[in-house]
């Protein structure tokens, strides 16, 4: 009789590797992950036991089968390094003069003798971007078992839907993996150290404590006009010799104890509360020293009467403004009116300029979550809108098909402007550093949100492996021109279009290039041509990589 002891704490687990799948996915995209994946199963193996993420708490996950499919006539040198990691490898001889394997079924009926099997398995982890197993995962999903898949590249929408987990491939890529290249990675060269550079980071880092003192946090893209307030940042030209915005933060970061880096697509810079250390922060290198003004204690009377006049103060810019107030602007009046009091304090105590006003009862004004953040006055303003989806791309007849595209093919729903952003800082990317994908994503983030463009890293990571997909090799035809690489991108998204049943005219496929190449067409003075044109793809989309 099957085990369904419920007292086991431990999650059994099931696993299938597509080998060549995933092998060919990764080495279209980054040959030193793929070897890195081929040759170190135990690796990423331990990771998938240990830190993929599991529902049920204070459950440990024990991955009791293990099987690898692979061709043994292309990766048979792979074998030993999981004979020895105790995973059981099964071969899958090309069947067909066009080399296509049986690995497919082989898992099909693997997966469907283990729902049988006297030990009951709480979980079936796929190691696949094949759509074929989409069946496979609803009929799990019928005898409620849970499945996790990774899929390398561009994965069928409903092959997503169809599992419980769908393991970040970057987190793969990073953690299971190890795929970093720390010798080529954009890093600060030459920082200075005397005490010059030091007492300006320090006063660049005060003008971010105040202004992020406004809501606790500032998102990466409003730094820069921060450190143009400085003349001897705009006087240079490379960011006073960090080399990137991400570096010269955690510079600044650095002078104060109250400032920490929070990661995320835009990373931020935060506030940290009193007595409060980041997790894991470096120490500061060279002559940079972690400072920050010791708070200045209130009595309990002193600190109510301070708050009672920001109060004051506040309401009376709202009832003299004949609009909503950002809310940063209303903390720099009040900071201009109750001068350094109230940075000294930590705004009374209560933190933030935020936290100190949401913590009154009728204060007199409402204030929005909207993003920068609002103080207004209901009866008299009209609340602003954040921009929505169906604005970002402008024309109405684009917006509605770049929006479906979006939907169905998780196409990046970008501006005609970020596109361009991207595919040109790719270019510039690669052409200087080389292509290496976790770090290129990275940079190409980075230098995005330098310029003004807080694009997420994902979007950034689907655009590059939709070029590789659609046919581009980074660094192997000379320097990379952004048309071409948007070119290839373009056709990708053609087939990912056919693959999701999104039947394109000709009219909607030039309406589908505008959106993509429209601007970059537009700097090089090249018409648009009927995108009927474009060759095909040579991408697989979704389904299962060629060799």
């Amino acid at each position: 009789m099957p085990d369904s002891n419920p007292s086991l704490t431990h999650v059994r687990t099931a696993l299938f590797v597509d080998f060549d799948n995933i092998y060919l996915g990764l080495q279209r995209e980054d040959p030193v992950a793929a070897e890195q994946f081929a040759t170190d199963p135990t690796r990423w193996l331990l990771w998938l036991q240990d830190e993929l993420p599991y529902p049920e708490e204070g459950r440990r996950r024990k991955i009791l089968f293990r099987r690898c499919y692979l061709n043994p006539s292309q990766f048979g040198r792979f074998r030993p390094y999981f004979t020895r990691s105790a995973i059981e490898v099964v071969d899958c001889p090309p069947l067909t003069s066009g080399g296509k394997t049986s690995a497919d079924i082989h898992m099909v009926m693997d997966i469907l003798d283990t729902l049988s099997h006297p030990t009951r398995f709480d979980e079936f982890i796929l190691l696949s971007g094949d759509a074929d197993f989409t069946p496979v995962l609803l009929r799990l999903s019928k005898h409620d078992r849970r499945s996790a898949i990774l899929a390398i590249g561009p994965a069928s929408v409903a092959y997503k839907a169809a599992c419980d987990l769908l393991i970040d491939q970057d987190t793969f890529l990073e953690e299971a993996i190890g795929a970093t290249l720390s010798t080529t990675t954009r890093a600060a060269s030459g920082q200075p150290s005397n005490s010059a550079m030091s007492d300006l980071l320090t006063k660049i880092a005060d003008k971010v404590y105040e202004r992020a003192s406004t809501s606790g946090e500032l998102v990466a893209t409003e730094l820069p006009p921060i450190f143009r307030e400085f003349s001897e940042f705009t006087s240079s030209n490379n960011w006073l010799g960090f080399n990137s915005l991400r570096n010269m933060a955690t510079a600044v970061v650095s002078m104060r104890r109250d400032l920490t880096m929070i990661d995320g697509d835009p990373w931020r810079v935060g506030l940290l509360a009193e007595g409060e250390e980041p997790e894991g922060a470096p120490e500061a290198s060279h002559e940079l020293s972690r400072t920050a003004p010791s708070p200045r204690y209130l009595t309990v009377t002193d600190r109510h009467r301070l708050i009672e006049e920001i109060l004051g103060h506040v309401r009376s810019v709202v009832e003299s403004s004949d609009a909503a107030v950002p809310m940063a602007r209303a903390a720099q009046m009040v900071i201009s009116r109750f001068g350094e009091q109230v940075l000294a304090t930590r705004w009374a105590g209560a933190g933030t300029f935020r936290d100190l006003l949401e913590g009154r009862e009728n204060p007199g004004f409402a204030i929005s979550a909207l993003k920068p953040g609002y103080i207004y006055d209901p009866a008299r303003h009209q609340l602003p809108i954040d921009g929505r989806p169906e604005e970002l791309v402008g024309d109405p007849q684009l917006n509605a098909l770049a929006y479906r595209v979006h939907q169905l093919t998780d196409t990046p729903y970008l501006t005609r402007g970020d596109y361009a952003r991207v595919f040109r800082l790719t270019s510039e990317e690669v052409n200087e550093h080389g292509y290496f994908l976790t770090r290129t994503s990275k940079a190409v983030r980075d230098r995005c949100i330098e310029e003004g463009s807080p694009i997420a890293r994902a979007s950034v990571n689907f655009i590059l492996r939709g070029i590789t997909f659609g046919g581009h090799r980074f660094g192997q035809n000379g320097p990379e021109e952004p048309l071409e690489l948007a070119s290839c991108f373009f056709r990708n998204v053609v087939s990912l279009c056919d693959s999701a049943g999104i039947e394109l005219d000709a009219e909607e496929r030039e309406i589908l290039a505008d959106w993509i190449l429209g601007e970059l067409r537009a700097e090089e003075g090249i018409s648009p041509e009927p995108a009927g044109d474009e060759p095909a793809a040579v991408t697989v989309g979704a389904d299962e990589p060629e060799p």
